[in-house]
């Protein structure tokens, strides 16, 4: 999978029955949003710079109903938390790599550049029982 993209209440998705991957992404989003899942499994291969690549493996491996700021994730890259945000704001696979587990400094929101912004971010931090201070 390289991409997922945001479809609103009006759009329809594309037909997912093309690609054994892409069924399996569409199963495994069904039972994230019921909550009975809470890893996703499946073959990802984003394109993007060495550096996005690493900032989206560090939130990869955010566990599910917890979350990391920017400047953690700065830190832990040798980086700048504006770097990390803006690697954040191109995850080009959106829940799957879960952007929406950063967080501002102070714990404060951040950003969100999917959906219908920040109260898509909530929404999932919410199904996921993140408590956001």
């Amino acid at each position: 999978m390289t991409s997922l993209r945001w479809v609103g209440a009006d759009e329809h998705a594309d037909d997912t029955s093309s690609t054994p991957v892409l069924i399996e992404a569409v199963r495994q989003l069904d039972q994230y949003f019921s909550r009975k899942l809470r890893h996703f499994d499946l073959p990802l291969a984003a394109r993007g710079t060495d550096f996005q690549k690493r900032v989206w493996k560090l939130m990869s491996d955010i566990p599910y109903g917890e979350t990391m700021t920017y400047g953690g994730m700065a830190a832990a890259l040798a980086s700048g938390p504006r770097a990390v945000g803006m690697a954040c704001g191109r995850n080009p696979i959106p829940i799957i790599v879960p952007c929406h587990r950063v967080m501002g400094s102070g714990r404060s929101e951040g950003g969100f550049s999917g959906g219908q912004g920040l109260p898509t971010k909530r929404k999932l931090l919410a199904l996921e029982g993140a408590i956001l201070l």
